[in-house]
């Protein structure tokens, strides 16, 4: 995250692997694919972690900024 933005917007792993987001802007954010995984608020400077326990295609947002859009590929 960086410039109220998800930089790269799509992200793909395969399942079983880990993908880290880290925020590098001064305010908080989340990642947030409706019934599949929430974040929460990840703080400025800080970062979360997922581990891809399914495939398919997920959409998140940023709830605290919907204009923030990212997908995660699980292959």
């Amino acid at each position: 995250m960086d410039g109220t933005r998800y930089e790269p917007a799509l992200i793909t792993v395969k399942k079983g692997e880990s993908v880290t987001w880290v925020n590098k802007d001064p305010f908080p954010h989340t990642v947030t694919a409706a019934g599949d995984f929430d974040s929460r608020s990840i703080a400025a400077d800080g970062k979360w972690t997922y581990r891809a326990t399914k495939a398919g295609e997920f959409a998140y947002i940023c709830t605290l900024h919907p204009n923030m859009k990212g997908t995660l590929k699980v292959e």
